[in-house]
């Protein structure tokens, strides 16, 4: 059975090729769901200037994942623009969904060190760069890789992915009707969203999700017995 993995990348150029030819090369084990946001998009300047529109671009973010659960996310880092690079693409994503892990990929590392650390690296005390380091971890990095090898890691990470545990399809069923208030079996999470919910699954932040979980699987299994008595 194939699995099915959902995809974010943010990118300030088209990435439809490099897609189409990804998505046609592991179809046999992979259902993949791509969602591209392209900075570089006419509808995500702003209104009197050719400037990256951040607020548009949230907006944008938030519309497409709607529903989702993301596996994993990209961002190139060098996004052609002076005030917005990748780091703050993952923090914005981070503002909307905060458990989503990344990686940054860029043809260009010794920029990327200078944005991160503050100078490059050459110049950088061995405290600057332990303190770009821990940043990184902090934003949820997985790894930043070059920009020519981000397929063949992208599919090393989803072949090894537990994408098919209880955890993993119940955040997706979750986030499926993410708005819906949850009302039963489970007093301490009465009136909580289904994506808060989610957030609490994938981030392993409360034990309380944990035992949610045995809750919901108890209930099912009941009805089950229930039917098919």
């Amino acid at each position: 059975m194939k699995q099915k993995r959902c995809i974010l990348v943010i990118d300030d150029k088209s990435q439809s090729a490099v897609i189409k030819g990804f998505t046609s090369k592991y179809s046999k084990d992979f259902d993949l769901d791509f969602i591209v946001i392209r900075t570089g998009a006419a509808e995500l300047k702003k209104d009197d200037s050719e400037d990256l529109d951040i607020d548009k671009l949230k907006t944008e973010i938030e519309t497409k994942i709607k529903g989702k659960h993301l596996d994993i996310a990209l961002s190139d880092f060098d996004l052609e623009c002076p005030y917005f690079t990748g780091l703050d693409a993952v923090h914005l994503v981070h503002e909307i969904r905060k458990n989503v892990s990344f990686f940054v990929y860029s043809g260009n590392w010794n920029e990327v060190i200078k944005s991160v650390v503050g100078q490059e690296y050459q110049n950088a005390s061995i405290k600057e760069l332990v303190g770009g380091i821990n940043k990184l971890l902090k934003s949820q990095i997985i790894d930043c890789i070059d920009r020519t090898d981000y397929q063949e890691i992208l599919i090393d990470y989803l072949r090894k992915d537990k994408g098919n545990s209880i955890e993993h399809q119940l955040a997706i069923l979750l986030r499926a009707n993410g708005e819906m208030e949850f009302e039963s079996c489970f007093p301490e999470f009465k009136g909580m969203t289904f994506n808060e919910i989610a957030d609490m699954i994938e981030s392993h932040s409360d034990a309380r999700s944990d035992e949610w979980i045995e809750a919901i699987l108890a209930q099912t299994i009941a009805y089950l017995v229930k039917v098919n008595q």
